[in-house]
């Protein structure tokens, strides 16, 4: 589906380029925050750290497309909000989810909603807070569905199953 609204960019316009790229380092600043939970090297900090700093600059220049903004502030927050709870700053963590969905869902994009809500689900179950996460989880769950991804919505579904065998 992210391909579907990159489509409605123009071919050869340099925002699409732009917008793709930045897509990229989106992505790839989300995977080092996974890697850095087996191998938290410099390297892999740096790489997290600079798709910060490079989604805050698009985040500071909205890309104007036709009629259609595209902004980035719900990215910026929700890899701020992977940081902080990697780095155990809880409080922090939390205010970043809450803005990272919050930005997502009025920016209409609901897929980005479901994975803020997803990685803040993951981030109370990590700490042992199965009620939020399990709340966090069916908004993930109703996002997706939204979305049109049953694969994302059977994840969800598995994740809160582990929820449960944590409450046993």
């Amino acid at each position: 589906r992210c391909h579907h609204y990159l489509e409605k960019v123009p071919k050869g316009s340099p925002a699409r380029g732009r917008i793709s790229g930045i897509g990229s380092v989106f992505v790839h600043g989300l995977n080092s925050f996974q890697v850095m939970k087996t191998q938290n090297t410099a390297k892999v900090r740096a790489i997290s750290r600079e798709a910060i700093s490079t989604m805050k600059v698009a985040a500071s220049q909205e890309i104007e497309v036709g009629r259609q903004s595209w902004n980035f502030r719900n990215k910026v927050r929700l890899l701020e909000a992977e940081l902080q709870s990697f780095e155990k700053r809880n409080d922090e963590a939390e205010e970043s989810y809450a803005a990272a969905i919050t930005t997502a869902r009025c920016s209409r994009f609901v897929h980005e909603q479901g994975l803020a809500c997803e990685l803040a689900g993951q981030h109370h179950k990590k700490n042992g807070d199965i009620m939020r996460a399990s709340d966090f989880f069916e908004q993930a769950k109703q996002c997706y569905a939204d979305w049109g991804s049953q694969p994302k919505v059977e994840s969800i579904n598995e994740q809160m199953e582990s929820l449960q065998e944590m409450e046993v």
